[in-house]
């Protein structure tokens, strides 16, 4: 058999066929890969719901709450809630006052204080009390404050880094306002 010689214009068509079925080989042939992206955003959790998880407790509907936030830029967090029962037939008025709090161990010898504040610093009505030492707590940390006295006037609550007990605030760490 004699073989014929190819010209050109063969090779090439034949090269052209070669080159389509091998890239319709291939492109069948191709693993199936899809890019999913996953459009379902993540809630943030509110202070309340960080500080219940925290301390596994409900806080209750009908105190008043406030969010404190950490003024030194790192990550504490916490809430504080108040309460004021009147007196009642022969009872006193009962103020009650929590803070629930996220915090880092105190550096050796320091500890964390609560205090409740009125007013502004050089403001007439500005004064402020010590509400005790914060004690951990499942985790946290926790203060709780009761007295007959109605403290609903003092609207800023402060949790301070103190070396000290005394009637002196030092470093701020949380603040919030009712």
């Amino acid at each position: 058999m004699k073989m014929k010689k190819l010209n050109k214009r063969d090779f090439f068509a034949g090269l052209a066929v070669f080159v389509f079925l091998a890239g319709a080989i291939y492109f069948v042939r191709l693993p199936k890969t899809s890019v999913v992206t996953n459009n379902v955003s993540t809630p943030t959790q509110t202070p309340k719901g960080r500080v219940e998880g925290l301390f596994d407790i409900q806080i209750p509907e009908d105190v008043e709450k406030a969010d404190l936030k950490d003024v030194t830029g790192g990550d504490a967090s916490g809430l504080a809630t108040r309460k004021f029962l009147p007196a009642q037939a022969g009872k006193d008025g009962k103020f009650s006052h929590m803070v629930l709090a996220d915090l880092v161990n105190p550096p050796a010898g320091e500890f964390y204080q609560g205090w409740l504040i009125r007013g502004k610093q050089g403001e007439s009505n500005f004064d402020f009390i010590s509400t005790g030492k914060l004690r951990e707590a499942k985790g946290g940390w926790l203060l709780d404050f009761e007295q007959s006295k109605d403290y609903s006037e003092y609207n800023q609550v402060v949790v301070t880094l103190e070396k000290f007990f005394d009637k002196t605030l030092e470093k701020h760490i949380l603040e919030g306002s009712f």
